[in-house]
């Protein structure tokens, strides 16, 4: 592949996915044709063909999805049966459905807002490629507990002003444990993770020092969902 110097300008964007449909022979070659180097990457370089196609520096290998569908189709609820990562209505809002083409390919690049003006490309290689749009993100209807967030509870009390700390104590049980501190203006709070730090630190923020005296308007009653 040849060496295409990276743009200056950068698509990518947390909140949208772009959205591209085309005409490829197999699952193999599409993936060989979003496959990014990272030796060219190192160098500054466009690190994909289909990066250099459409003028696109890089994206994060986690956050695309390739479908090659073995028949073509112009319907666009056929071309993504297996691909429908977001509201399908957004882009039938676009485009007339059917489409004026057929196609059997899908990638969504997500974590990326594309606004380049490449729109369409034919490759002798890998095949024929269209940029349809970008779209939302969809947003997970469930949180849950994750790792991940530990550095966002850090980032969230240093924003606050206090400096976080991290020790080794003895335990009740005669084991040594980690424990987080944030501390400011005197006042230290500790947990056994920076989750449960940060939500000491809100309670108390919320409620004041004397939170634990303060009488609640009305008790909660807690009770296990079934599963649906």
């Amino acid at each position: 592949m040849k060496k295409v110097k990276q743009k200056e300008y950068d698509f990518r964007n947390n909140l949208y996915l772009s959205v591209f449909v085309g005409v490829c022979q197999s699952k193999e070659i599409l993936e060989r044709y979003l496959q990014q180097y990272l030796t060219l990457l190192e160098i500054d370089c466009i690190g994909s063909q289909f990066g250099i196609d459409f003028h696109i520096n890089y994206y994060d290998d986690e956050y695309y999805t390739a479908i090659v569908n073995t028949q073509r189709s112009n319907d666009i609820d056929e071309i993504f049966a297996d691909a429908a990562v977001f509201d399908l209505n957004l882009l039938k809002q676009d485009y007339p459905n059917p489409l004026d083409s057929f196609y059997n390919a899908v990638i969504i690049i997500g974590r990326m807002k594309y606004e380049g003006e490449v729109l369409e490309i034919q490759n002798d290689e890998f095949g024929s490629f269209r940029f349809l749009g970008t779209y939302p993100e969809p947003l997970p209807n469930k949180i849950e507990d994750h790792a991940e967030m530990y550095q966002y509870a850090i980032n969230k009390l240093v924003d606050w002003g206090y400096n976080i700390s991290l020790t080794n104590e003895n335990g009740w049980d005669e084991k040594d444990y980690f424990k987080w501190n944030a501390e400011k203006e005197g006042k230290i709070f500790t947990a056994l993770d920076p989750l449960r730090l940060l939500g000491i630190v809100t309670i108390v923020q919320e409620y004041g020092d004397a939170w634990d005296r303060v009488e609640m308007p009305h008790a909660l009653s807690i009770k296990p969902t079934e599963k649906k």
